[in-house]
């Protein structure tokens, strides 16, 4: 079931038997709404959105879409892009190859393709974990997952007991925000690992370097 603003609002103060109550504004209930989606977001990227773009003859850097905490992952004209480091940039002072991106970089909040593009028009998708939009309408949609939204009904609840300076109440929600929190932190943690299988790490001993496969590209690393 989709909820809104409007279906936590109304939840909150049935439960608090709080319905009518002008103590507890629309106004309030929305931001305290908005406030633990940003909470959930931050600790734990619940928000999955997906923006596109377009390519830019000679334009290699395109700004973050707004609300992004992380990438994803970028796929140009539809085909996945690799995640790479800034010190693989193969533009020079004097050279700045052009094709079609098949690896990018990220700085500063920009998404740097190499190579550079040399066609206009091609999508630019860009999955990303993101931060909730503010809310100005009770008709607004909720944003995190359905698993999280009685969560957000426990953290409204909390700060209206606050409000109401109800120490039990408050501390009985609190103790399930916090349960939320953990569980959203946990979650994190597997969307780190991406769709990456699990598998047990291979340790080289000695003074010549290694070659371990990433991904289709090569980092090396040296131990000893």
């Amino acid at each position: 079931m989709t909820l809104s603003v409007s279906d936590i609002q109304t939840r909150a103060r049935e439960r608090y038997n709080a319905v009518g109550d002008t103590f507890f504004s629309d106004q309030m209930l929305r931001d305290l709404i908005y406030d633990g989606q940003a909470i959930l977001a931050k600790e734990g990227w619940v928000i999955e959105k997906t923006f596109t773009t377009s390519s830019v003859v000679g334009t290699r850097e395109y700004a973050y879409p707004i609300t992004t905490l992380a990438i994803k992952e970028i796929r140009y004209d539809y085909v996945k892009i690799q995640n790479t480091k800034l010190r693989d940039d193969p533009k020079t002072n004097s050279t700045d190859p052009t094709g079609k991106p098949a690896a990018y970089a990220l700085w500063d909040d920009t998404i740097v393709l190499y190579p550079t593009p040399d066609t206009a028009g091609e999508t630019i998708q860009i999955r990303a974990y993101a931060h909730p939009a503010d809310i100005t309408e009770n008709t607004s949609a909720i944003e995190v997952p359905e698993e999280y939204k009685e969560d957000l009904i426990s953290f409204v609840l909390m700060w209206m007991a606050s409000k109401d300076q109800n120490l039990n109440l408050y501390n009985k929600y609190q103790e399930q925000w916090e349960m939320a929190v953990t569980r959203a932190k946990k979650q994190r943690r597997k969307r780190l690992r991406g769709d990456r299988p699990t598998r047990v790490t291979e340790s080289y001993f000695g003074t010549d370097p290694s070659t371990h496969r990433n991904n289709d590209l090569y980092s090396r690393s040296f131990y000893g």
